[in-house]
């Protein structure tokens, strides 16, 4: 069956521009096509239009704006995820306004489009008391409870994203003073940034009780099947010691967690020490320094405790699922696996 102009141009987009040209991640990449896999839906129930039917002249503006409506109403999204939808479809457009004259005629009505006004999210996020009674949780005579002990460590430690943690290598460590680890963030950009002596050294009899420390391209935390631990994995021991604390201490640890909370954590308390926004946004990866500045609006007590005490706390003790279009969409939209 022949394929129609905009079904070349997606695939195209999809299998050449965003990987080859954008240089875009795989999970930037799958996200933008969940995009088109949910609209493809949208069309078939409201339009009965075949996904392999599809072309320019049945999308419009309007149409984009109806299907935003219906994905609040009827799917109930936030503002937000309605807001990436259509900055997803709005990106393809700008791609294809170039190659179609029809494409961009209905690219100019859709970047018309207004977005959403969201509310700012609250972050989550442990004291230093707090951080300090969590990493005592485990229980080092267990060597299951004694690897979450560094992975939990390293994890503050270093203000990785929950990712950049699964993916870390022995390779990624370059022990000395200051000991480095070396994370590979979003966008296929990558930091180096240090470790503080205790979290270094309980890595260092992590590396040497697991007889891995020559291994270069061993993943550091694995589970146990012996793969490499997954977000997931991650989250579930970050509960498990979570719940621990609260039982022991029922008048902290209030929020809703996640091992992102360990991240904002280490902001925060950088924040508190003095350290200036500059390093921070260098420090967590983040390409702008408009990104960091929700931790300098926390709270007011940090300027104050900035001036009093210019030491960085020393704490260490020694997914938007995507939504399933029911659709058959074309294969080019099929979710790929992240690769290492």
């Amino acid at each position: 069956m022949k394929s129609t102009v905009f079904l070349n141009h997606l695939q195209d987009y999809f299998e050449v521009y965003l990987p080859s040209v954008k240089g875009y991640s795989v999970n930037t990449i799958n996200s933008y096509k969940d995009a088109f896999r949910i609209l493809f839906e949208y069309y078939e129930k409201t339009f009965k239009i075949q996904p392999y039917r599809m072309d320019y002249k049945h999308i419009s503006g309007k149409k984009i704006e109806c299907f935003l409506l219906w994905l609040e109403e009827e799917r109930n999204y936030s503002a937000s995820s309605r807001n990436s939808r259509l900055a997803a479809i709005s990106s393809f457009f700008k791609y294809a306004s170039r190659r179609s004259i029809s494409a961009l005629n209905i690219c100019s009505e859709i970047i018309n489009i207004p977005v959403k006004k969201t509310a700012k999210n609250t972050i989550s996020y442990f004291t230093v008391e707090e951080m300090k009674i969590l990493l005592q949780m485990p229980n080092t005579q267990k060597a299951n409870e004694r690897r979450d002990l560094v992975l939990l460590s390293v994890l503050y430690d270093s203000g990785a994203r929950v990712q950049e943690l699964c993916n870390l290598t022995v390779g990624d460590i370059k022990f000395g003073n200051p000991t480095t680890v070396h994370l590979y963030g979003k966008g296929k950009k990558s930091r180096t940034v240090p470790l503080m002596n205790a979290s270094s050294n309980l890595l260092k009899q992590f590396l040497k009780e697991n007889n891995i420390c020559h291994e270069a391209k061993r993943h550091i935390f694995i589970n146990q099947r012996n793969g490499r631990i997954t977000p997931s994995g991650v989250r579930n021991s970050l509960n498990k010691y979570v719940l621990r604390a609260q039982t022991e201490h029922p008048d902290l640890f209030k929020e809703k967690y996640s091992p992102h909370s360990t991240r904002h954590s280490k902001a925060v308390h950088m924040l508190e020490a003095g350290v200036d926004l500059i390093y921070i946004r260098d420090f967590l990866g983040h390409s702008s320094v408009q990104t960091t500045e929700i931790y300098a609006q926390i709270s007011h007590v940090f300027i104050a405790n900035a001036l009093k005490n210019r030491n960085i706390p020393q704490v260490s003790s020694g997914t938007m699922m995507p939504e399933m279009a029911t659709t058959n969409v074309p294969t080019f939209l099929e979710r790929k696996k992240t690769i290492n």
